[in-house]
């Protein structure tokens, strides 16, 4: 089902940004929160991965080549401004666009009629309290 496609891309290039961007937080506090909520973005992604079957786990991973460039795009935007703020906000620019993926991919499950996992759903409520725990750091 695509949508658990969906989920295993988001929550493991999720996974990975954290990983990019924490070696840059200096603040014990907000790194911890990162390092929490990147394990439980990568155990939705096991309960995502389960779903699927072999070739679709393999269609849902991300390429080589997009991992590097995100790792490449994280270094350079923490190294110009490593400040609590910059940094809480890039990872609340990627949950956002987590958001967006997998509401377009709940919306054509609604349109077409089809029951949308109750893990989609749980996952755009972790999101929504991923990005209110930041807040606090903007």
């Amino acid at each position: 089902m695509k949508i658990y496609r969906e989920i295993v891309r988001n929550t493991a290039m999720g996974a990975q940004s954290i990983d990019n961007i924490v070696g840059y937080i200096e603040c014990d506090k907000l790194k911890n929160l990162a390092l929490s909520q990147k394990e439980v973005m990568e155990d939705f992604y096991q309960r995502a991965k389960s779903e699927l079957g072999e070739k679709e786990l393999e269609d849902a991973q991300t390429h080589p080549v997009q991992r590097a460039m995100l790792k490449a795009g994280v270094k350079m935007n923490a190294s110009f401004d490593n400040s609590n703020s910059h940094l809480a906000s890039m990872l609340i620019d990627g949950y956002n666009m987590g958001i967006t993926s997998v509401q377009k991919c709940i919306n054509e499950l609604n349109r077409d009629n089809v029951e949308v996992p109750q893990l989609a759903q749980d996952l755009m409520k972790t999101y929504d309290k991923n990005i209110k725990a930041l807040r606090v750091y903007l």
